[in-house]
């Protein structure tokens, strides 16, 4: 497959298309995020617990009310102990595993365009076959860049733009990582300024649900999605 380049097209056309995908699957973001939370703090806790982090914290769980700054001295101690280290690399694992969830998206947009009909098991297109291993890698590849990147904050905003189409590349057009970033870069070059003020809009919507007694983060936090799906959609053009 190819990719191909349209002329530019203005910030609203993009954002009325990233809204109507994300207005016709309401449901689909919620279930998205119960299932994506509630695995990642299950997954969380027991990695907490496997790893004896639980203990070490609980010893201490007094100084919060009685000498913060000494529980936060104990805090930076409890950082440096080995089995943290394990417990942050388990963390890598489990945000591996879960975000091919991620992929379901763009299934289930690209089904709406064919007008095709939509189900719960899109979610779990991410999962099937060799795919599943493909974007298990990926995940688990962006996750250990962007923590050394995110040392310098501004390295990881650079880290997340340049794989900001790498998903929707490699599901639709099947390239690997490298090539996918390489697309992406591209992408970037013919409108960059649109793509970045589109990007700040879905992530500034995204977390808006915060705002609404934290319970509408669950729908507005896979807008995200919508939104790098209809700028994908207008930056890439898939010929066979």
């Amino acid at each position: 497959m190819e990719n191909n380049y349209p002329q530019k097209v203005s910030i609203q056309k993009i954002l009325k298309t990233a809204f109507t995908y994300w207005n016709s699957t309401l449901f689909y973001q919620l279930s998205f995020s119960l299932l994506y939370f509630s695995l990642f703090f299950l997954g969380y806790f027991y990695l907490f617990r496997y790893f004896g982090l639980w203990d070490e914290v609980t010893q201490y769980s007094e100084l919060v009310k009685t000498d913060f700054p000494a529980f936060n001295k104990k805090m930076e101690e409890i950082a440096k102990l080995p089995q943290t280290q394990g417990f942050l690399l388990g963390i890598f694992f489990l945000f591996a595993l879960l975000n091919p969830l991620n992929v379901g998206f763009y299934k289930i947009y690209r089904k709406i365009d064919l007008k095709e009909k939509v189900g719960l098991n899109d979610l779990f297109a991410g999962y099937l076959g060799f795919d599943f291993f493909k974007f298990f890698g990926f995940y688990l590849f962006w996750m250990i860049v962007f923590s050394y990147a995110n040392s310098l904050v501004i390295l990881g905003l650079v880290w997340i733009i340049l794989t900001l189409f790498s998903i929707p590349l490699m599901f639709f057009m099947n390239v690997n990582t490298i090539e996918g970033i390489k697309l992406t870069f591209k992408g970037l070059k013919q409108d960059f300024t649109t793509i970045l003020i589109s990007v700040m809009i879905a992530v500034l919507f995204s977390l808006s649900g915060i705002l609404l007694f934290g319970f509408g983060f669950l729908l507005t936090f896979p807008f995200w999605h919508a939104m790098i799906y209809a700028l994908y959609q207008q930056f890439f053009k898939e010929n066979e």
